[in-house]
């Protein structure tokens, strides 16, 4: 019997001393912002790049993603990363929202029709000389944050809640835009009434009449039920701005390049895992909100080209004396 005794209370020594190895593994915790719910194609690319940092780490790194603006709105995100994070590590955003924060080269991938395809896009993101090393922009420039990984949820398409035929249709239609410069201009050179306004508030504000529509890619128009109060999705692309998975430079400049490794390689496979979702989801999408009644509008091929014309004055205003940065995205795609 006490033989017995000794043998469970060994079991059980060894059993607690591996449970405390197994809490002290889990030693870096970090917390992951994105605004859409979570079945949206970011949140779960965002779950993703968690379960990867996991396993490469083997559980030292633990990544806690919080969706649906729980963290704040992209503003109060970036703000976070900005004064060394601790609130939000890392934050999913656009490549088009970041011209505002110093983020000159970065922000070329928002530009209107920059992009000719989705292949091209990522031809140019995975290149080292541009794609790769626009990633270390932030820091080169003291943002105060860096790059990780691309995320894609496809090119951005306005909605309205009043019928629209087409791109004309847009002119002095009040449309919300993010809270960011590039994509005021964009808009605008489309001919509507720019309207910056949070993202977690424009359901209420089509609802309501503040604004008469928004613009967004085929998941979270979907995931975020716009097509309740917005019915008609017109299909003008005017970005395809990719997404990136920031996080505060003051808390990757804290770990080690081991861990700065694991980061990079699980942003890597999150990216991949991306790619071989986004455009059977896309499809997917279009015929489910078809039967939801939503009215899909294509655009004309010459009156997408006049849009891409019209949007030519947004490129300049924002490629002034790094021109050659936008001709070398151009140049990769041909």
């Amino acid at each position: 019997m006490k033989k017995l005794l000794s043998m469970i209370l060994a079991v059980g020594l060894v059993l607690s001393m591996f449970a405390g190895m197994a809490l002290a593994e889990a030693e870096l915790t970090f917390t992951y912002a994105e605004l859409n719910g979570d079945d949206n194609i970011n949140s779960r690319v965002g779950y993703k790049f968690a379960e990867y940092v996991d396993e490469l780490s083997e559980g030292r790194i633990k990544i806690d993603v919080f969706t649906a603006s729980q963290l704040g709105d992209e503003i109060t995100c970036l703000n976070a990363l900005q004064m060394g994070g601790g609130t939000v590590d890392f934050y999913r955003g656009n490549t088009n929202s970041l011209g505002d924060y110093g983020i000159r080269k970065m922000t070329l991938f928002g530009l209107p029709y920059i992009f000719t395809s989705r292949d091209n896009m990522w031809k140019v993101l995975d290149s080292e000389e541009i794609g790769q090393a626009f990633l270390n922009e932030g820091a080169e420039v003291g943002a105060g944050f860096i790059g990780i990984a691309y995320t894609d949820e496809g090119a951005r398409h306005t909605f309205t809640s009043m019928e629209i035929t087409g791109l004309n249709d847009l002119k002095g239609k009040k449309i919300r835009v993010p809270e960011t410069t590039l994509m005021m201009d964009t808009m605008a050179a489309l001919g509507a009434e720019p309207t910056p306004i949070s993202y977690s508030e424009l359901y209420s504000s089509i609802q309501t009449g503040v604004v008469d529509g928004g613009e967004n890619g085929y998941p979270g128009y979907d995931s975020n039920k716009f097509y309740e109060v917005a019915p008609y999705y017109l299909l003008d692309g005017h970005t395809f701005s990719p997404g990136v998975i920031l996080m505060a430079e003051a808390r990757w400049n804290q770990l080690s390049e081991e861990d700065q490794a694991i980061l990079k390689e699980a942003g890597k496979k999150a990216s991949a895992w991306n790619k071989e979702q986004i455009e059977a989801e896309e499809a997917a999408l279009r015929k489910s909100l078809e039967e939801k009644g939503v009215t899909i509008i294509d655009v004309p091929a010459e009156d997408m080209a006049a849009a891409q014309e019209a949007c030519k004055t947004v490129w300049e205003g924002y490629s002034e004396g790094i021109e050659d940065v936008l001709q070398a995205i151009v140049d990769i795609q041909q």
